[in-house]
């Protein structure tokens, strides 16, 4: 009897635990949504008023990089926690989406890899840098985005989570936008060169 009483505290973490768990999640998902549309509301603030420019953030000290990175790192944290907390609530039930989701997961984080690898983490994070054209950004101007839009279609599939395919779909709007912003800036910043490496690789495939 003794050793059927021992593990009574243990369950009662557990259920404590799993208690927290369901109160969390509604909270995390709040956050992650509120997140993406701070995001994205700054980002089509740019496109429509080119001289308010939160992306991408003139230095490193700046507001609007503080701004932007903070939120993505909230983003980024809560879309990866409510895949654990929401696993398996959509219709999506089935073995198969397990291999296809991981395998569009892992494609698109070596996508990103490549491309954050080959322009260095500085240019990856909006910063002003030398203008890359060789490598796999001979192929799209924008890899990083497509990788980063494959992970997530990824990682939506094999959670199978309704929360995650919704903070999912607001940073995949973003990384789809975020050129149009960039493209001025860019133009401005390196002008023929850029120009012309505009005419021979397309902006995403």
């Amino acid at each position: 009897m003794e050793e059927v009483y021992s593990h009574y505290p243990n369950l009662f973490s557990i259920a404590i635990i799993l208690k927290k768990e369901k109160k969390m999640k509604p909270i995390i998902f709040w956050l992650t949504v509120s997140s993406d549309l701070l995001l994205l509301s700054s980002l089509i603030g740019t496109l429509v008023i080119p001289k308010f420019r939160a992306w991408p953030p003139p230095y490193q000290n700046s507001w609007q990089f503080y701004y932007n990175w903070t939120l993505f790192i909230i983003a980024f944290l809560g879309i990866f926690l409510l895949g654990i907390y929401d696993w398996n609530s959509f219709i999506l039930n089935h073995w198969f989406r397990l291999i296809i989701g991981g395998i569009l997961l892992i494609s698109g984080f070596f996508l990103a890899f490549w491309a954050v690898k080959a322009i260095s983490i500085h240019d990856s994070l909006g910063l002003e840098g030398e203008l890359i054209t060789k490598g796999v950004y001979n192929y799209s101007r924008n890899p990083e985005y497509i990788g980063d839009l494959i992970l997530f279609l990824g990682y939506s599939l094999l959670t199978n989570s309704w929360m995650v395919m919704i903070t999912d779909t607001g940073l995949a709007l973003w990384f789809f936008l975020a050129p149009f912003t960039e493209e001025p800036w860019l133009q401005e910043r390196y002008g023929e060169e850029y120009e012309k490496y505009i005419e021979q690789v397309p902006r995403f495939m």
